[in-house]
């Protein structure tokens, strides 16, 4: 679960701008790197970017009354969410999710309900643990909403405008999961190994500006299913988005092996040859089972300076090593 200041969102668009100063050197880049970070960037480009208000998130707005309507969402609000998962899913190597009518119909039951009681951002929020059922939503919709609110949940405080792009992006940077430092369940959740589809819904809050987000994800066949990849790393092999990482953004490394241990992790800026040290090591075990991982790690880089176009690779114990390349997408590689 997530809750996003409506500062860091002005501030992530503030940098987003900054990015695009100055056109990327085509010279730092190996010509498979080179062609990955046009692909990337020409996709990035594409992704709807328009900002979203109460008036315009909606084809019809909720109705918090007899008789209870949850609302239909604008569907190129609907779309946008899922291109830009998808565009996640694509940076890491998975394969692109569906969006059935079915799932964006229990996702927007899940968010209404979180708006109807004006949920405040607490974990309980999840399956609506502790919240009455208002006596205007029927309870067969309620037992849809603590389903579909048991996947992701992002709220976004003062939301006069919010693009649908801020919301998958600040459940992937996970910079402020109040769920505990370095957890990364929205982030799994995301980049599942496991799953073949997701429902979007969000609302507006009955007696707030605040917009709740649902990103409906968990299904029972999906977590049956084997997992599509043995290992997910944040960042990814081969290139990725400076954009995605902050001060606070948890990296991690997911395995459907099971580790018990925690090991030592060294990062090592190839380009500007220095060594560090991870920080914040945690091993959160097989707590994102659920999306294929036996074990999930996750941790900061310490020291290490993290500067465009360089390259890092990581070691992770004796159990993983890669590189990466940093590029940022919101610019035009040459």
């Amino acid at each position: 679960m997530k809750k996003h200041n409506l500062l860091v969102a002005i501030v992530a668009v503030v940098e987003c701008i900054a990015f695009t100063a100055q056109p990327v050197q085509a010279a730092k880049y190996s010509k498979s790197e080179a062609k990955q970070v046009k692909y990337f960037q020409r996709k990035y480009k594409n992704l709807d970017k328009a900002q979203y208000n109460r008036n315009s998130i909606y084809q019809q707005a909720p109705n918090f009354a007899n008789p209870f309507s949850p609302g239909v969402l604008n569907p190129a609000y609907i779309s946008t969410t899922m291109d830009y998962v998808n565009y996640y899913r694509d940076l890491v190597g998975l394969p692109s999710e569906a969006n059935p009518d079915d799932a964006n119909r229990s996702a927007q039951i899940g968010a209404a309900s979180l708006a109807a009681v004006n949920a405040s951002a607490s974990l309980q929020a999840h399956g609506l643990i502790n919240y009455l059922r208002p006596n205007y939503i029927s309870e067969n919709d309620w037992g849809i909403a603590e389903n579909a609110t048991l996947g992701n949940i992002n709220f976004l405080d003062d939301a006069h405008s919010a693009s649908a792009g801020e919301i998958v992006t600040d459940l992937m940077r996970e910079d402020n999961n109040i769920a505990g430092a370095g957890n990364i369940g929205h982030r799994a959740l995301i980049l599942s190994a496991r799953a073949t589809r997701m429902g979007v819904g969000a609302a507006y809050g009955r007696n707030s500006n605040v917009l709740y987000s649902v990103q409906n994800g968990w299904f029972a066949d999906d977590i049956l299913r084997q997992p599509v990849v043995n290992t997910m790393v944040y960042p990814a092999r081969r290139v990725f988005p400076y954009e995605l990482v902050g001060k606070k953004t948890p990296w991690s490394f997911s395995t459907t092996k099971r580790i018990m241990d925690t090991p030592k992790i060294y990062i090592t800026d190839i380009t500007a040859k220095r060594r560090h040290r991870a920080t914040q090591v945690r091993n959160f075990g097989k707590a994102f089972y659920g999306d294929g991982y036996a074990t999930t790690i996750t941790y900061q880089p310490g020291k290490t300076k993290l500067i465009n176009t360089h390259k890092y690779k990581v070691k992770i114990g004796k159990y993983y090593n890669y590189t990466f390349r940093f590029f940022r997408q919101n610019s035009k590689l040459k």
